[in-house]
């Protein structure tokens, strides 16, 4: 069953009523719940001033709390970041590779999955060969060895929309004593994450795209016996076990990833995360997925009658959310189906991206596909 076939999720987003929003790779639209959260605290802060911190320490804890629910992890693990280039990065110091090591990254990535190594010149960062959209585990294989610190990638690509096999490459990893970090900035609310099972050491993710949370908020996992790997990169009162004992004289870290908090929350961020995150939990990842699967299905077989070229992988394993197409002139064209209410978005040369989500329905999709060909027809290249 389609998620809104049985619930009143679609509700939540009056962007949906008008408009069919293939955007939330980018940036998520704001649910009426998400909004409302924001103005409970807001109003909270107004009225009574401090008493607002009771809010952000609850968003806090339960925040943690149904991430690590959602990926199958301990809230012990998981911290609170800004975005996922800070998780990236801590990830990275924890590891602190050695000179003459190397990370093994793949040509499909994002640019915040490579900068924190192309930082150090003293280790070597290589990039695994990509093949019409996908990267094969076998090209990471021959490329991982025993002076490899980690393997670093996109769960899910923000181009094609193509999704790595986790399992084996913790697999290949952990082999040469290597750690697996992950951005799941495209996956984590999209397909369902067992970062137990499938053996992933640290991963970074945002709310404000699959998550249905606000900018500025998101969630790093630090595997537990990891988290003491090395000092924390950046420190704070509440990385102390005793933040509120006034200490100037010794620090004692926190065991747990409250170790890599800092100081105050992102009250305001953390409640409307947390708001966000509630409407994932209800649904469960599982129901997500299935109707992001059977959706997207829809439009990249609509995409392909219309004689154009999917860039997505068809296999439902290796997809998530996003559906990619190769379009001439894609700007322009991107540019007309956003006259026509089909908000799509066009970030590399050449392609259109389509984000199927929680909120869209069949109709969306038919909408979306009698939009493609009639601006396609218009434009002589149907």
């Amino acid at each position: 069953m389609l998620i809104y076939q049985g619930s009143p999720v679609r509700e939540q987003f009056d962007i949906a009523d008008d408009k069919v929003y293939l955007r939330a790779a980018n940036i998520c639209p704001c649910a009426n719940s998400v909004a409302a959260a924001i103005d409970d605290f807001v109003a909270l802060w107004r009225r009574e001033g401090d008493a607002c911190w009771g809010l952000a320490e609850n968003a806090f804890e339960e925040g943690k709390a149904l991430f690590a629910k959602l990926i199958d992890a301990d809230a012990g693990e998981i911290a609170t970041i800004e975005n996922t280039s800070m998780g990236l990065s801590i990830a990275a110091s924890l590891i602190a590779p050695q000179p003459g090591s190397n990370v093994v990254v793949d040509e499909l990535t994002h640019q915040s999955n490579v900068y924190p190594w192309l930082l150090r010149p003293e280790v070597e960062v290589r990039y695994a060969h990509a093949e019409s959209g996908r990267v094969a585990l076998s090209e990471f294989e021959a490329l991982i060895d025993d002076n490899t610190a980690a393997v670093d990638v996109c769960h899910v690509t923000m181009g094609h929309g193509f999704r790595h096999d986790l399992a084996g490459l913790a697999e290949l990893a952990h082999e040469h004593a290597a750690y697996l970090v992950v951005d799941a900035a495209q996956s984590a609310g999209v397909v369902p994450i067992d970062v137990a099972a499938a053996g992933v050491d640290f991963l970074s993710c945002p709310t404000f795209k699959w998550l249905y949370g606000p900018l500025g908020a998101g969630f790093l996992f630090v595997r537990k016996d990891l988290l003491k790997l090395g000092p924390p990169p950046l420190v704070g009162w509440m990385s102390a076990r005793r933040p509120a004992g006034f200490d100037i004289h010794s620090m004692e870290l926190h065991d747990d990833a409250r170790r890599l908090q800092r100081g105050v929350h992102n009250g305001a961020g953390l409640v409307a995360a947390l708001a966000g995150l509630r409407i994932v939990d209800e649904l469960g990842p599982e129901r997500i997925w299935e109707h992001t699967r059977v959706l997207g299905r829809q439009l990249m077989v609509g995409l392909e009658e219309l004689g154009l070229a999917v860039l997505t992988p068809k296999n439902d394993n290796e997809r998530a959310g996003i559906v990619t197409v190769s379009v001439k002139e894609a700007a322009d064209f991107n540019g007309a189906l956003t006259k026509l209410g089909i908000l799509a978005g066009q970030y590399l040369p050449g392609q259109i991206r389509m984000d199927v989500a929680l909120f869209h329905n069949e109709e969306d999709i038919e909408r979306t596909l009698a939009t493609f060909s009639k601006v396609a027809a218009s434009r002589g290249t149907a």
